[in-house]
Order: structure tokens, then sequence, then C-alpha cells
């Protein structure tokens, strides 16, 4: 019987199918009507003030979609079938469900911000990622505290791996700070100079990360 209950759980799911099916659709809807509007050479790239400083052939920059837009949430997708702990993902399926589709939906905000402004439209680009990236950090932050032990989402220290206390309280604490330092980047997206909005935001996602990675061992060393 657990091999049979294993074997079901590690089917393609119509969650799968269906997440697959509308990143392809969104690529397809972008390049039928943005190809022919866009130049041969792309600007691809944008220093801290938003200023061009990179571009790329425009099939690679179809090329360079597909494989982000695609391939990264088809492997958000396939992730959970090849954790060895696969069977703790029916437990926080809500969270993972969220997770997928934010920053599926991330990615493609993203490349229609690149296309808008290839095309002739001057948006703030800077203040747009960045508050983008503000909200993903709050919206995956808000719910951590949900993900149970797995190899793939959350904060996998090799303390809380190894403890399902430690990962509880790990999680817990990450939670809160992922959620305060999204919404500081997204403030910080409206109302911080350009050039120290990027500071604001590599320092708030280091410290998120590191913080609950330090606790992690802290509560480790007093057990």
């Amino acid at each position: 019987m657990t091999n049979t209950n294993e074997n079901q759980q590690v089917k393609w799911s119509k969650n799968d199918w269906i997440m697959l099916g509308t990143n392809a659709l969104l690529f397809v809807i972008f390049f039928i009507i943005f190809d022919n509007r866009l130049p041969a050479n792309m600007a691809s790239h944008y220093n801290i003030h938003g200023e061009q400083d990179g571009t790329m052939a425009k099939w690679s920059f179809w090329l360079m979609y597909a494989g982000i837009g695609l391939a990264l949430p088809t492997f958000l997708s396939a992730m959970r079938y090849i954790d060895p702990r696969k069977n703790n993902y029916s437990r926080f399926e809500g969270y993972y469900q969220l997770m997928r589709w934010a920053i599926s939906l991330f990615i493609h905000a993203v490349i229609l911000l690149v296309i808008l402004d290839n095309i002739g439209y001057k948006l703030p680009a800077i203040q747009l990622v960045v508050g983008g990236i503000g909200l993903l950090w709050m919206i995956i932050g808000n719910r951590m505290g949900q993900v149970r032990s797995n190899f793939f989402v959350g904060i996998k220290t090799p303390w809380a791996l190894s403890d399902e206390n430690n990962w509880r309280l790990t999680h817990r604490l990450a939670a809160r700070l992922w959620f305060i330092a999204g919404l500081l980047m997204f403030a910080s997206a409206w109302f911080v100079p350009s050039p120290w909005t990027v500071g604001v935001l590599l320092t708030c996602a280091l410290a998120s990360s590191l913080i609950p990675t330090v606790y992690s061992y802290i509560l480790s060393r007093r057990k």
C-alpha cells in the first residue's frame, strides 16, 4: 500500500499541467504581439540608474525567455517529485502552489517590462523591478511558516533539516523577516533614490536569509 501511495504522489498533476500551459501560452502571446515590433538588437541589461548598458540579438532574447519563462516554472513543478521528502509537500500544498505562481508571474512581468522598454515605452524600470521583488518577498514570506521539512523550499540549513522543531522555529522567524524585508524593498522603490534602492534590496535580501540561518545554528547549539 505504501508503494502505491508513493507512486500516486509522484505523478505529474493537473496543477503542474496548468502551470506549464499558462507559461507556454503567455510566451506565445508575447511573441505574437511583440516580435514584429522589437528591434533586431535589443536592450537586455540595465545599470542601477535604469540606463541601458547591454544588448542582445532578438532571437537570443526569445530563447532566453523560453528558458527562463518555461524551463524554470517546469523545474519548480518537478522538484517536489525528486525530493527525498516529497511526502511532506502535501502538508504545505497551498503555499507551494502560491510560491510557484508568484515566481512565474514575476518572471513574465519583468520580461514584459523589458519588451515595453524596447518598443519605446519609457517606464521607471528600477522602481518597478525592485517594487516587484518586494511584493514577491512579502508573498513568499507571509506564509513561510507553513513550509515543512524538504530539500528545495525554505531555509534549508543542516540543523533545520535534521530537527523538525528547529525547522519550525526557523521558518516562523524567516516568515516575519521576509515579509518585513519585502515591505522595505517595496517602500524603497518609491521613496529612496535609485542608486540606493539596489543597496536596500541587497541588504534586505541578505539579512532575511542570513539571520534565520544563524538562528537555526543557535537553536541547534542550545539543544
